[in-house]
Parts: structure tokens; sequence; C-alpha cells
């Protein structure tokens, strides 16, 4: 079982150093490409992933994909969110904090199937998807519906990319423990896992802050190592304290090489 970590400046530092080692450095498409070419330079060694996240049905989408899959050549799959939910109801949420009415979940899941055949047609990478949380506790939770999640994967042929930290989120807004939650997924089918520390928010919801992992994720992930052997642990730790990596990294690390 291999290991990654998304990038940050604090780990291409302990890299430097000596103070640090991964299989392969995560990179996302908010990051550009110039700076993506600048860390090859340095660490022509080291493994390049390329994480788009949310994707897009449209012709420009895919060739920003080529252009970071270029710069990211090492990427053994094309990793995208399981995202059934129209961007323009998640946009309305996130950033202006509007709950729009509908969508049909239905016809909003045909819609995604045929989206993700699509990018399969359009991708020389196999196509794998990754689990979201919960936007809402009341609304649009057929996104992250355990019985959706299977159906999309069924029919796509898709593996998973099982994200412990959205799954905990996903069963806090059904008020039931994270591994009854994960134990309805086909957990068979992940490649890949996501590891990253939730937090909770003023009104005692739980949130995805990419910060440190806490003895409860651990827990978690022990618990879900002894169900599935993916082929990748991914830590992504979206701050910059050195300390705070090189821990985290080590405690990961054990978990796979126990695996």
């Amino acid at each position: 079982m291999k290991v990654s970590l998304n990038y940050s400046q604090a780990l291409l530092n302990l890299m430097s150093a000596g103070a640090a080692r991964v299989d392969a450095v995560e990179w996302v498409d908010k990051l550009p490409l110039s700076q993506i070419a600048e860390s090859r330079a340095q660490f022509p060694q080291v493994a390049f992933h390329f994480h788009p996240g949310r994707f897009h049905h449209t012709h420009s989408w895919l060739a920003h994909l080529r252009a970071y899959l270029q710069a990211c050549p090492q990427s053994p799959h094309v990793s995208v969110h399981l995202a059934p939910l129209p961007w323009l109801w998640t946009s309305a949420y996130m950033h202006r904090g509007r709950l729009l009415p509908g969508p049909l979940a239905g016809l909003s899941v045909r819609s995604f199937i045929r989206a993700v055949k699509w990018l399969q047609r359009n991708s020389e990478l196999p196509v794998i998807l990754e689990n979201m949380p919960a936007l809402h506790p009341n609304r649009y939770l057929f996104e992250s519906e355990p019985s959706v999640i299977n159906k999309v994967l069924e029919e796509t042929g898709c593996k998973l990319l099982l994200d412990l930290a959205h799954a905990r989120i996903a069963a806090q807004a059904r008020r039931m423990s994270p591994e009854a939650y994960l134990s309805a997924l086909p957990l068979e089918k992940s490649v890949q896992i996501h590891l990253a520390g939730v937090r909770a928010g003023r009104d005692g919801r739980l949130f995805d802050a990419h910060e440190t992992l806490t003895d409860e994720d651990y827990r978690l992930l022990e618990w879900t190592l002894e169900r599935v052997q993916p082929e990748w642990l991914t830590l992504e730790y979206f701050r910059e304290d050195s300390l705070a990596v090189a821990q985290q990294l080590e405690r990961v690390q054990e978990f796979a090489s126990q695996a």
C-alpha cells in the first residue's frame, strides 16, 4: 500500500531536508501548471498525481484535464467527485447560502452517469469516483446516499475513491455511525482512501476542514483497513505546519506498512 500527500510548501521543505518521503505528491487544479513544473524540476524522481475533484461535461474542461495530466504523468487514475447534484445547486449553497428547490434526484443521477461514461470514453486512464459529504443535513441527501453510490459505480464500472472525512459528514447527517454508513458502501471497490481532519462548526455540524487527523480519524482508518486494502492512502492536510505534516505522515505510513 502506497502513501501520497497533497502538495504543500511544508511537505516540499521536509522532502528537501530528507525529513519526509512519500510515494507521490497529489496536486489539484487550483495550483498553476507553472508551479507543478517548478516542483517537478526540483524533485524529478517523485511521482506527481493529479486529483481533478469536480469535473464538467465540456470539451474545454477535457482540455484542462489533459494539460494537468501531462504535468502529472504518473497519475494512476482520473479521480473525480461522485457528485450528481448539479453544480448550480452546489454553488448556490456553498457560495451564497441559498437552498434552491429540487432538483429531481433520479434525473440528476441519470445525467451524472451519462457524464461519467462520456469522461470514460475520453480518458486513457481509468476513472474513479469519490464519495461526497452531505451538503446540507436535510436537503440534497441523495448525492451521498449509499444506494446512489452503489448504483453509479455499478452502472459505470468505476472503482471508488473512499473519502473517510466525507463519510463521517454524510453519516452525521443521517444520525448514524460512520461505521454503519461505510458498511452500506461497496468498500471492496475502494482503490484509494482520502484522509482529512473534520471539525465541528458552531451548529455542531461537521465540515471537511482538511485539518489534522484526530484519534477518531485514525480509529476509523483502522476499522476501514480491516475490511479493504486500497492501493493508495492519501493524506489531504491543507495547512503549512511542518511538524503536523511530518507527524501525520509517519502515522499514515505505519498504517500502510501494517496493512
